[in-house]
């Protein structure tokens, strides 16, 4: 079996385990919520600016952080791991070690490398500047001006398929919650 079949499964067992061990509260499915609605409004915000290997995307959030993709999935890791509650939260630490010290360094490795190829100096000026997950407090100074696109997140980024993913986990958080109807 290949290792990227390897991690999509582990990524579907991470997934499962979080929705089997969940004992959401109403007070941590909100809570998750406000993550999970943070995560993926950033993911959409940026998946309707990135036009993969056509330019360096700087429009939108790539203004302020380099990669608002991962940001907002730090945050959906998060959220569902507080929405899920009781031994979710020990996941927590898990998914965010995975998330720091083995998908982040592999995907900066291949893709800082990737865009330097592809870009240059101007990916190099840019990532000089801006920071990975911890946005600037004023846009990029040589930010595009380019506005966020429906056809660029439906069917350059395809994002609707994430989002779906994101909200059936959610929905089976919520019929986890022992109060609802």
């Amino acid at each position: 079996m290949k290792i990227r079949h390897l991690k999509t499964l582990g990524l579907v067992a991470g997934i499962g385990a979080t929705v089997v061990l969940a004992r959401p509260t109403a007070a941590s499915l909100g809570a998750g919520a406000v993550f999970v609605c943070i995560g993926e409004a950033i993911r959409i915000w940026a998946a309707g600016h990135l036009l993969r290997k056509q330019e360096l995307t700087t429009s939108g959030p790539y203004a302020y952080l380099r990669d608002p993709l991962y940001l907002g999935r730090l945050f959906l890791i998060i959220g569902f791991c507080i929405m899920g509650w009781g031994y979710c939260l020990l996941l927590l630490p898990v998914a965010l070690g995975i998330f720091f010290y083995n998908y982040l360094p592999r995907k900066y490795k291949k893709e800082m490398r990737w865009l330097e190829d592809l870009f240059g100096d101007e990916y190099r000026m840019y990532a000089a500047q801006v920071k990975s997950l911890v946005p600037r407090l004023s846009p990029y100074p040589k930010a595009s001006r380019k506005k966020w696109s429906f056809a660029v997140f439906w069917y350059e980024n395809r994002e609707q398929y994430f989002f779906l993913i994101v909200a059936s986990i959610a929905a089976a958080l919520v019929l986890r919650y022992k109060g609802f109807p």
